[in-house]
C-alpha cells in the first residue's frame, strides 16, 4: 500500500514536470517566432506610409509585442514565492535542487534523505510538498502564457493589417496612378 501511494505522488510529479517542460517550449518557440516577425517588420518599417490608420496599428504592435515578450520572460524564468513556513515540512526540502546542494556531500545528502525517509509522515509530506509547489509553478507560468499568447495574436494581426494597408495603398497607386 505505501508503494502505491508513493507512485500516484510520483505520477502526478512526473505529469506536473512534463507540462513545464511543455510550457517552456512553447514559451522558447513563440520567443523565436516573435524575433522573426520583428526582425520581418523592421526591414520593412521604412516603406510604410505613416496616417492614422497606421500609426495606430504600430503603436498597437508596438504595445502587444512588448507585452508578449515580459510575459513569456515571466514564464521562461518565473518569479515565485516562497512557501508560508509550515509546521509539518521537513527543515531542509531534498526534493529540491536548492535543498540537495545544501548539502556538503553526497553521503550527506544521502544519510539526510535516508532518515526522512525512515518516517512515512515526512517523506510523504516533503513529497506532497513538492508536487502542490510544481503544479502552482505549473499554474503561474500557463497564465502568463495565456497572456502571451493573447498579446502575440494581437500583435501579428496588427503587423498583418499595417502590411495589408501599405499593400492597398502601393495597389491603388499602381491601378489607378494616384
Amino acid at each position: 500500500m505505501k508503494d502505491d501511494v508513493y507512485l500516484s505522488l510520483f505520477r502526478v510529479l512526473d505529469s506536473e514536470q512534463q507540462i513545464i517542460t511543455r510550457t517552456d517550449q512553447k514559451a522558447f518557440t513563440m520567443l523565436s517566432l516573435m524575433g522573426v516577425f520583428m526582425v520581418f517588420f523592421l526591414v520593412h518599417f521604412t516603406k510604410i506610409q505613416i496616417n492614422w490608420f497606421n500609426f495606430i496599428m504600430l503603436m498597437l504592435y508596438l504595445i502587444s509585442a512588448i507585452l508578449a515578450l515580459i510575459q513569456l520572460i515571466m514564464v521562461i524564468n518565473p518569479r515565485i514565492r516562497k512557501a508560508k513556513d509550515r509546521e509539518d515540512l521537513p527543515e531542509i526540502n531534498a526534493t529540491y535542487f536548492k535543498g540537495i546542494v545544501s548539502f556538503k556531500s553526497a553521503a550527506e545528502y544521502g544519510k539526510y534523505l535516508r532518515k526522512i525517509m525512515g518516517d512515512d509522515t515526512r517523506a510523504y509530506t516533503m513529497f506532497a510538498n513538492q508536487v502542490y509547489s510544481v503544479a502552482q509553478i505549473n499554474d503561474y507560468k500557463n497564465g502568463h502564457m495565456q497572456l502571451a499568447i493573447k498579446f502575440f495574436a494581437v500583435a501579428i494581426i496588427s503587423e498583418l493589417l499595417i502590411v495589408m494597408s501599405v499593400a492597398y495603398s502601393w495597389a491603388l497607386s499602381f491601378l489607378f496612378g494616384n
